[in-house]
């Protein structure tokens, strides 16, 4: 009997560990989706024009480049981009997500993420459909989801 417990003790002991370690395995469907919650949250606060809402998106620490090039750092800097052009020339702009091109985890709470879509309603060029491309690096932080950095770029007319 002596013999017994040691070894009981240490199967059980095992055990456990397995049950913990498979409880913190990664759930790629689980995270999937909840990055994709946040790629389609920009599109909703685009269309209400909430620059709160779309900066909520990007950690405090983030940084954004615009097809134009500018450069913002931090969500302080990111939602006043947002609400600047908000309330100009995107005021009655609008939004589509054509399509999440990839979705690529490079650890469990780092993704990569390349996004088709398409604007309407910017004032300075009436009528037109202005086509771009999102590049997103998301993490994970405390349990959410957020933008670390991402860069849109505007396609040509001959790219897809």
């Amino acid at each position: 009997m002596k013999k017994v417990f040691p070894l009981l003790s240490l199967t059980i002991a095992f055990v456990l560990s397995l049950q913990t370690v498979s409880a913190q395995l990664f759930n790629e469907t689980k995270e999937r989706e909840a990055v994709k919650l946040n790629i389609m949250g920009y599109e909703e606060g685009w269309n209400r024009h909430d620059a709160k809402a779309i900066a909520e998106l990007y950690h405090t620490d983030a940084a954004w480049i615009n097809w134009f090039g500018e450069y913002e750092k931090g969500r302080d800097s990111i939602q006043v981009h947002f609400q600047k052009i908000h309330s100009t020339y995107y005021k009655t702009s609008h939004v589509s997500t054509v399509a999440i091109e990839d979705l690529t985890f490079i650890k469990s709470d780092v993704a990569l993420s390349h996004v088709r879509m398409d604007l309407t309603g910017d004032e300075r060029y009436p009528g037109q459909t202005m086509r771009f491309r999102r590049t997103i690096i998301l993490t994970k932080r405390d349990g959410v989801w957020r933008i670390l950095a991402g860069q849109n770029a505007k396609l040509r007319e001959d790219v897809n």
